[in-house]
């Protein structure tokens, strides 16, 4: 049953799920980034490793004359959470809230420039992954 289980994850069916939420938002460089990072389990157990947060820049990429579009260009901050093989059973949910500092120099959203906050983990067969835009001020 394992093997069905992880051949209909691979194309999106009960498998374990990633999400951010409560993102404090706008912030300032320097500044604290407070989250939640909510794990699902799907149709039946996954054990979980860790979780990964990153703070990626985006910026305006043309691929051709007048067309463009975000890309990514560098992390600037992460914090990686130990699990520990953790048991994630099916359908259960657990949450953390998670605490990232951003760099002091971060320049503000501008029309060609934007961040993300981006949440993962790697589960065997699976890599459930959620990103949200952060708004950077001055």
């Amino acid at each position: 049953m394992e093997i069905l289980d992880r051949l209909k994850s691979i194309v999106g069916i009960g498998k374990a799920t990633i999400e951010l939420s409560q993102v404090d938002t706008p912030v300032r460089a320097g500044a604290e980034l407070h989250a939640r990072v909510t794990l699902r389990g799907g149709d039946y157990d996954v054990t979980v490793q860790d979780v990964r947060l990153h703070f990626d820049e985006e910026r305006m990429v043309y691929t051709a004359q007048g067309r463009g579009d975000f890309a990514f260009w560098q992390q600037h901050a992460s914090i990686t959470i130990p699990m520990g093989g953790l048991l994630l059973a099916k359908g259960e949910e657990m949450s953390l809230p998670v605490v990232l500092t951003l760099p002091a120099d971060l320049a503000p959203n501008a029309e060609a420039l934007r961040y993300v906050l981006v949440a993962e983990t790697e589960i065997p067969g699976l890599n459930p992954k959620h990103a949200v835009p952060v708004e950077v001020v001055a």
